[in-house]
């Protein structure tokens, strides 16, 4: 047995030991075993530590930008998983306008989070070919769309808000990393967290971004739900003819005040998606000769 093999094997086992049943933050009224799919969409791609990308082409991946942590890793030429087939990271194309946005505790944050741009190009080695890429939405009439998406993130519902450090990996997990990475290239991921699939609407389509309103009750979908902590880059998509197409991707989340303070995943709260749509031309000025299809 390789020692990728066995830190992959180890790692799985204390991932396991803090496994949550249920992610993405729900309806309290709505058993939560009806937002559980077991079998994840052809184009969610498991990105190292936390968060997901989205397979736009045999050789290309769509993500935002603050999914890739270059303050920890270096990504250029490290492995990556897709759908169980192992594939390599051959390049990270952030986009020109993206910078970290800075540490805050008041409403500073969500004015310079309003103002970013969130969003990555990551192109893959070996062009995947044992699953199908998703299109993308490219007309701005996204306001009003009934959308599905996609999470592992921290579970919850709206009225407890989400569940203090159930997003993912723990600190024991990230330990290890720090111990394994001066002889190996694994990186953990959230692939053995439960995904969910709940629905919203989008009620603003403005620029970069996607956003809707978490409701409750008689104003909710039946699966009303909304992203948590570690749901970065879940995509959200609409169905045309049966076949899904990508709209956005989780950014991030509104808030009120001290985001330190902030409890997170109740009703009400605006969840925040890259606007797949608003980036188009940058898009294809990296993969033209790709097989991007938008529509």
């Amino acid at each position: 047995m390789n020692s990728n093999l066995i830190i992959r094997t180890l790692a799985l086992l204390l991932t396991l030991a803090a496994f949550h049943s249920y992610a993405v933050i729900t309806r309290h009224d709505v058993d939560p075993a009806r937002y559980k799919i077991d079998t994840p969409p052809e184009y969610f791609i498991d990105m190292p530590f936390q968060g997901a990308a989205v397979l736009i082409d045999k050789h290309w991946l769509l993500a935002p930008a603050h999914v890739i942590y270059t303050f920890m890793y270096e990504y250029q030429n490290k492995p990556i998983a897709i759908h169980g087939v192992d594939n390599v990271i051959a390049e990270v194309i952030l986009h020109p306008d993206y910078e970290r946005v800075g540490a805050s505790s008041d409403n500073s944050l969500l004015t310079q989070l309003n103002n970013s741009v969130d969003i990555a190009l990551i192109r893959l080695e070996h062009p995947v070919t044992h699953v199908s890429p998703i299109p993308l939405y490219g007309s701005n009439d996204e306001k009003g769309m009934k959308v599905t998406g996609f999470g592992r993130g921290a579970i919850g519902t709206g009225l407890t808000g989400e569940v203090e450090d159930s997003q993912g990996p723990g600190y024991v997990t990230y330990y290890w990393y720090q111990i394994t990475k001066f002889f190996s290239d694994w990186a953990f991921t959230q692939e053995n967290y439960q995904l969910q699939q709940y629905n919203n609407q989008i009620t603003e389509a403005s620029q970069q971004w996607l956003k809707f309103s978490f409701e409750k009750e008689d104003n909710a979908m039946p699966l009303e739900g909304t992203i948590g902590s570690g749901d970065s880059g879940g995509a959200i998509v609409i169905f045309r003819d049966d076949k899904p197409v990508l709209l956005g991707m989780a950014s991030w989340r509104e808030f009120e005040g001290d985001v330190k303070q902030f409890s997170f995943g109740h009703y009400d709260e605006v969840a925040v998606f890259t606007r797949v749509s608003y980036f188009k031309d940058w898009i294809m000025e990296h993969v033209e000769t790709a097989e991007v299809i938008f529509r």
